[in-house]
């Protein structure tokens, strides 16, 4: 059974007297649950914190508290990755000065949920207002985002990615934590990359159950020598060409890191998106791969990256449509990435049965959970076409 006995009077009381200043005068109750079911972060462990608090007047709302997950390998990717201080900055640093950017041009949009206020102790944290109380909510991952939903992301990420090129122009120094991706040849930063083997192995184990007449012969021999290759083609991925547009990648954007607002007889109308834990400053064919692939064309993208930028007097070269297009094909084994690692987890059944660190682990349990995540029907039905597109593209050899 979880303890909640860390977040108690004193860290409340820290926390909202740092948020209010002088105006805070003392809490009056709270109430702690978890924010996410178990499996849905599994870089991070949340919490709902429904707060009474006088500051004058009485006030009731709730708080999202972020938390380093409790798993043992979860913790070291965390720490070796520098997760939270890069977060800490672009909610603190960045996000700020991109608000003035878009504020400018007099486009007051929100790209994701404010942060209230941050700690270390007794724990590393980030408060984060409720946007369930402004009527966000997360939709079911299993199923993907149409076109109504993918459109309201793409615009957001386009706006993220323009003005992150003008704040680094301005301030590049803000960026240092985010100059290294989360596949990298750091020695000191290798534990989590061994999954990335582990997920090739789980599709080389399907494609071997299908090839009885010996049709995925040609395949089965490149996605065996591809275990031996993903690390170093990933980390081509985030290899930075300085003389290519680079932008702010949110480096995560699936849809777990997104929540979602409804208005009545209108659909969905506005999206923000959650978690820069993995963020890396490159080509936005990162992200562009990672959510644009299978779900929309890229010219909508376009179309706002270059219209925010127009309208923000930048400078540089605005990238054109084709130079998009050929950022989305030199960066396109990020492809491969998103299918063989993150789509069978968007995919799982019951997420509250998910323990991240046997995911992510060695021996038999932890192939066993694999077996499982990967054997999805719906992550099998879709594999074959995903992998005779890649074979043709040339990425799995």
């Amino acid at each position: 059974m979880t303890s909640f006995e860390w977040i108690n009077n004193d860290l409340l009381t820290g926390l909202l007297s740092e948020q209010h200043g002088t105006s805070f005068k003392r809490l009056l109750g709270y109430d702690v649950n978890f924010a996410t079911k178990k499996g849905d972060n599994y870089a991070s462990e949340m919490y709902r914190v429904s707060v009474r608090y006088d500051i004058g007047t009485v006030v009731e709302k709730s708080i999202i508290l972020k938390v380093m997950p409790s798993g043992e390998l979860q913790q070291q990717v965390m720490q070796e990755n520098s997760i939270y201080a890069r977060e800490m900055v672009i909610y603190n640093r960045i996000m700020p000065k991109i608000y003035q950017l878009l504020s400018s041009i007099g486009d007051c949009s929100i790209i994701s949920p404010l942060c209230l206020s941050t700690a270390n102790t007794p724990k590393q944290l980030l408060v984060f207002e409720d946007v369930n109380e402004q009527g966000f909510k997360m939709v079911d991952r299993r199923f993907g985002l149409d076109y109504d939903h993918a459109r309201l992301v793409v615009v957001k990420l386009a706006k993220l990615h323009a003005c992150s090129r003008i704040v680094h122009e301005a301030d590049p120094t803000l960026f240092e934590l985010t100059m290294e991706g989360c596949i990298s040849e750091d020695p000191k930063k290798q534990t989590f990359l061994p999954y990335y083997r582990r997920c090739v192995g789980q599709v080389v184990r399907l494609v071997q159950q299908w090839n009885k007449e010996g049709r995925w012969d040609s395949i089965l021999r490149k996605l065996e020598k591809l275990q031996d290759k993903i690390i170093p083609y990933g980390c081509a991925v985030y290899r930075r060409r300085e003389d290519c547009f680079n932008v702010l990648n949110h480096n995560d954007i699936w849809v777990n890191n997104m929540m979602f607002r409804y208005g009545e007889g209108v659909g969905v109308k506005d999206v923000l998106l959650l978690d820069y834990q993995l963020s890396y400053y490159g080509s936005p064919g990162v992200d562009l791969n990672f959510f644009l692939y299978g779900s929309l064309q890229p010219k909508l993208y376009h179309t706002t990256l270059r219209w925010t930028l127009e309208e923000l007097d930048y400078g540089g070269t605005i990238p054109t449509l084709p130079d998009i297009h050929v950022e989305i094909i030199r960066k396109g084994f990020h492809r491969v990435n998103a299918v063989f690692q993150q789509l069978p987890v968007a995919m799982m059944e019951r997420s509250e049965d998910a323990d991240m660190d046997l995911i992510l682990g060695e021996g038999e349990r932890s192939e066993a959970c694999r077996r499982e995540l990967f054997d999805n029907p719906r992550y099998v039905s879709i594999l074959p076409a995903l992998l005779q597109e890649f074979d043709l593209d040339g990425y799995l050899d």
